[in-house]
């Protein structure tokens, strides 16, 4: 079978699976699931979710990153106390923290061949979108910014999910063009399916099917974040300003009253937040 063959095959199966609702979705880690229930309670138990946070490492430690970053930590002295760290982060973080140790986990869902490299521009691109989009929704005061990051955290599920089912048609990998096509093609819809299955919000699903999407045509916020988000990212840390004057006069931009100048500051910022905010590659 050729590359192009793979790619009809990989469409034809993954239509199927959509439109019978029967797409094979990496499911949420067990502790996530817990988190985000209790979360979802009034007036969370602290200690409580430091005892589920402990029980996966990785995800306590972070947790105790981000408590300790320079953004968060401010005149408080570091800690590797959970119970500390979870109230000093807030409810809404401990949520973006759970969603990326979520993304995290894919990387071990299965073993990955020839789509590891693929996968780790994708899951670096993620971190630095969530980013981003953080300080779009922050300095434009259209949306919230934990909102806006867990969205560009989770923005290219869909990749990561072509992209890791692609190592069952090798000969794929012999044709970057096939395997683009088939990416750009279904990317946005899963993402969304796999967003949805997730239980996250609606206008959360509707931001990652619409990331392509430059109609023209009103959209909802949590949307133009990331589009905006994903058009800084594009750009080096410098941008030329005509670059910038171009992106201001997209819609999306206009709704949020973002300027030239406005961009060139998120641009200039947009790697310190990264680190700032414990999203380190």
């Amino acid at each position: 079978m050729d590359n192009h063959q793979d790619a009809f095959a990989i469409v034809q199966k993954l239509a199927a699976e959509l439109s019978g609702g029967q797409v094979p979705l990496p499911s949420l880690p067990r502790a996530v699931v817990r988190l985000r229930n209790e979360l979802a309670k009034e007036g969370f138990d602290v200690p409580k979710l430091a005892k589920l946070a402990a029980t996966e490492p990785a995800l306590a430690g972070s947790i105790l990153t981000m408590a300790n970053s320079v953004a968060l930590r401010r005149a408080d002295k570091e800690t590797v106390d959970l119970k500390v760290a979870i109230p000093r982060i807030g409810a809404s973080k401990v949520q973006v923290i759970a969603m990326r140790f979520a993304m995290e986990q894919l990387k071990i869902y299965k073993d990955l061949g020839r789509s590891r490299k693929l996968l780790e521009r994708e899951w670096a691109l993620g971190l630095r979108v969530a980013a981003t989009g953080y300080m779009v929704a922050e300095r434009s005061r259209a949306a919230k910014p934990d909102e806006a990051l867990i969205v560009g955290l989770i923005h290219n599920i869909g990749r990561i999910y072509l992209y890791s089912r692609a190592d069952e048609y090798p000969a794929l990998f012999d044709s970057p063009e096939a395997m683009q096509g088939l990416v750009a093609s279904w990317h946005a819809n899963v993402a969304q399916a796999i967003v949805e299955s997730w239980g996250l919000p609606a206008d959360a699903a509707e931001a990652v099917a619409q990331q392509d999407v430059d109609d023209g045509l009103p959209a909802g916020t949590l949307s133009y974040v990331l589009r905006i988000a994903l058009a800084i990212t594009a750009l080096p840390e410098q941008p030329d300003p005509s670059a910038l004057d171009v992106l201001a006069k997209q819609r999306g931009c206009r709704t949020l009253n973002l300027g030239p100048v406005e961009l060139a500051a998120i641009c200039k910022a947009r790697e310190a937040t990264r680190v700032e905010l414990g999203l380190a590659d």
